[in-house]
């Protein structure tokens, strides 16, 4: 057996792992790189594409392969939610006027080629999903053959959220021959997520105290629709005072109808609520023209680059009442997020801004933390562990915690490793 890493090794984006056995080639994942605007030139000729989770750094190439006759794997609500992206990821090549290959149809493609399923069976080759945790329908991955077993952990999270249940060790294979692990925090360790969310609603309760709006900056997919229960449970529950709060983002709409529609893929708790994404006290917005002031806003993009969340950081980051509350642990260097926070200024249209607002970060991750990834390799004991999915210093800080447990590789892009 043959693993080759075509992506995502020693870096966080464009996720795609090779695995070759005598009789079959499979890809886990197929992503794009973060920040760039077309699919990777990955291979194509797999019998089959595994994908863990609908983040477009796990499957936003896999408009390459709309024109041939893939066999894509995944959950259902998987399925939906990479669909929608890939069609939102077309729209927005379109209307910026970027020469971009692929319509609707192409997107389309990629879900007519869907298969829904937690195993598949290929000659010689036997594959097992198993929960991941992170985000809803993500998996991880198993493989069997050639006398080998391979685990693939995608992004996963053994904590659980107010809505969705982490990953459960005691139901992934023991002692498989390779671990191939994401490394994205590998040198961090968080507080506890009971610490965080009474952090975040501290700084909620001091920003509506002086009658001040709150922008939460957030992804479209699943970190919208987690921070919007939050918020609207916290004011069934009094815990927050009633207060206008919104949501704005017509991506995130859509996805939260999946989210009720696809309510297997959380808490029992939420599956024993009729419409659980349905809110009593967060509205949805098409428009920031329709917010009445002073509000929460919860919003796209994540990062604070472009959409609502931009509009809104450069109309409120200037009064001293408001707050920013980041919730994403990485931002990109040039993120105007980044920027207001670490050097409190802002640039619009050229013109610099102080910010005057309280910009706090609040990492309500959906990753494994560094203790959570030994916790992982402790009780699975691979033979050999491959650090991806992070940055070299975060893979070289958690190589230095695991490597008394299991053999530890830190893999370069594109290199081929025998099994």
């Amino acid at each position: 057996m043959k693993i080759q890493f075509l992506g995502g090794a020693r870096e966080i984006g464009g996720s795609c792992i090779a695995v070759e056995s005598k009789g079959e080639k499979v890809a886990l994942d197929y992503g794009i790189k973060v920040g760039e605007k077309a699919p990777n030139q990955l291979p194509k000729d797999f019998d089959a594409v595994l994908i863990s989770h609908a983040h477009l750094d796990h499957s936003g190439s896999l408009l390459n392969l709309s024109r041939g006759n893939p066999i894509i794997v995944g959950s259902k609500i998987t399925r939906e939610v990479t669909t929608d992206l890939l069609h939102d990821m077309i729209k927005i090549q379109h209307m910026n006027g970027n020469s971009f290959p692929y319509t609707k149809q192409d997107a389309n493609n990629i879900s007519n080629s869907w298969w829904i399923r937690d195993a598949i069976a290929l000659p010689g080759m036997s594959i097992q999903l198993y929960p991941a945790g992170h985000v809803a329908g993500a998996n991880m991955i198993g493989v069997h053959a050639d006398g080998k077993e391979i685990l693939y952990t995608g992004d996963f999270c053994l904590h659980g959220t107010e809505i969705l249940e982490g990953s459960k060790t005691e139901n992934l294979p023991e002692e498989p021959d390779a671990l191939i692990l994401e490394s994205t925090y590998g040198g961090q360790k968080r507080p506890p997520r009971e610490e965080l969310i009474a952090q975040l609603f501290e700084q909620i309760l001091s920003t509506i105290e002086r009658k001040g709006n709150v922008l939460i900056p957030a992804f479209a997919f699943h970190r919208s629709q987690e921070m919007a229960k939050r918020i609207d449970q916290a004011m069934e529950d009094d815990v927050l005072p009633d207060y206008n709060v919104y949501t704005i983002s017509k991506l995130a709409h859509r996805i939260t109808g999946h989210f009720n529609s696809c309510k297997q893929f959380f808490t029992k708790e939420i599956q024993k609520q009729k419409h659980p994404f349905n809110y009593r006290h967060v509205k949805q917005l098409r428009t920031t023209k329709r917010i009445e002031e002073p509000a929460i806003v919860i919003c796209t993009s994540g990062f604070g680059h472009a959409g609502a969340s931009l509009h809104l950081l450069n109309k409120w980051a200037d009064e001293e009442d408001n707050s920013v509350v980041i919730n994403s642990g990485y931002l990109p260097p040039d993120s105007p997020l980044k920027i207001a926070k670490e050097k409190g200024e802002l640039f619009n249209n050229g013109d610099k801004m102080l910010v005057q607002a309280e910009v706090e970060q609040i990492e309500l991750s959906g990753h494994a933390d560094q203790e959570e990834l030994v916790q992982l390799v402790t009780a699975l004991k691979p033979k050999k562990t491959f650090l991806i999915h992070g940055e070299l210093e975060q893979a070289k800080a958690l190589s230095e915690k695991i490597t008394e447990i299991t053999e530890v590789y830190i893999p370069q892009a594109r290199e081929t490793i025998a099994m």
